[in-house]
């Protein structure tokens, strides 16, 4: 059994075409004495020919990239993160308006909405000031990506 645990590992490197030809006899040699390696071989070899029989097709980069090059494609991700950005911003807007004016509010909500735009004001920070160093120690910035 401890040679079936060596030449596990290797069978679907054989049906692959990935071994040597010196690890192809020895696994070929133990396929021939060992039914139980055998049976396992069959059995990747049915799996992998159903596999091969489904037709995938993936995009290639080529195609990716040249979706993310379009120009209604960059519009619609600045849209999209403008309006985002903007109802965000509007409601912190509407909360600091009612923070300041409206004494009928309550406390909680007074520190609720001092504690968005306090995190607000840390994130986008930190978000600045790491994208300007890293923007600055980028040893690629010139290359073309």
């Amino acid at each position: 059994m401890s040679t079936c645990d060596e030449y596990k590992p290797l069978l679907s490197g054989l049906l692959d075409g990935e071994l040597t030809s010196e690890e192809v006899s020895k696994v070929n040699e133990h396929l021939i004495r060992c039914s139980a390696c055998r049976g396992e071989y069959e059995e990747l070899q049915k799996e992998t020919s159903q596999l091969d029989s489904l037709s995938i097709r993936e995009p290639q980069d080529e195609a990716l990239e040249a979706f993310w090059r379009l120009p209604y494609g960059k519009m619609v991700r600045n849209s999209g993160l403008f309006l985002m950005i903007g109802g965000y911003l509007s409601f912190l807007c509407y909360g600091l308006v009612k923070f300041f004016t409206d004494d009928s509010e309550m406390l909680f909500g007074k520190f609720s909405v001092a504690a968005m735009v306090i995190g607000s004001v840390v994130v986008f920070g930190i978000v600045i000031i790491e994208r300007v160093i890293s923007y600055k120690t980028d040893p690629y910035k010139e290359v073309e990506r």
